[in-house]
């Protein structure tokens, strides 16, 4: 790159993970004695990425047999959970089950002991406006926080223990950082 860096146009928008940074290796002499210009994918960063998911009613009613995907598992990688907020918002049709609503990864794997977080009984009763649930931090699973499973490769889900029978939306905002292994 023969142009100054102060002297490129700006990105307006937030790097694709694909994108190109430049960075320089102090380790690396080989360019000169403060260290060697090289390029690092967006991706390849520590950072925290957000994604959102929007549940119609008739996932949510279908939760206990087919979880949702909130964020999809990337070959090598773990997906390391910061924080997630769900945001229910009722529409007809007061919830009447005691369903549980759980958070984590791979629910084929989970089941309801290895789980990262998780709202007893979510919506129950609610006949009205929005209900949040928020997690952030150490995982619930179970008393240990032991998981009887690898995470690396796995999906990160959304899914409930039964049936929920009330008539409302969802919507997931997620936030995480990936690990290669």
């Amino acid at each position: 790159m023969s142009t100054k860096l102060t002297d490129l146009a700006e990105l307006v928008a937030s790097p694709d993970t694909g994108d190109f940074l430049t960075v320089v290796d102090v380790s690396d002499t080989s360019g000169g004695s403060a260290g060697t210009s090289k390029k690092v994918t967006y991706d390849n960063l520590v950072t925290v990425k957000s994604t959102k998911v929007t549940l119609t009613n008739l996932q949510v009613q279908a939760l206990h047999t087919t979880p949702i995907v909130i964020k999809a598992a990337e070959t090598g990688k773990t997906i390391i959970p910061v924080s997630a907020v769900a945001v229910a918002t009722y529409g007809v049709a007061t919830e009447g089950s005691s369903s549980n609503l759980y958070i984590g990864w791979d629910e084929a794997s989970a089941g309801t002991t290895n789980y990262w977080a998780y709202a007893r009984q979510w919506m129950n009763a609610v006949a009205s406006g929005e209900r949040t649930f928020f997690a952030g931090g150490q995982p619930d699973a179970g008393t240990t926080n032991n998981f009887d499973f690898s995470l690396v490769n796995k999906d990160f889900e959304v899914w409930s223990d039964t049936a929920f029978t009330g008539g409302w939306t969802m919507t997931i905002y997620f936030s995480y950082l990936t690990h290669k292994v």
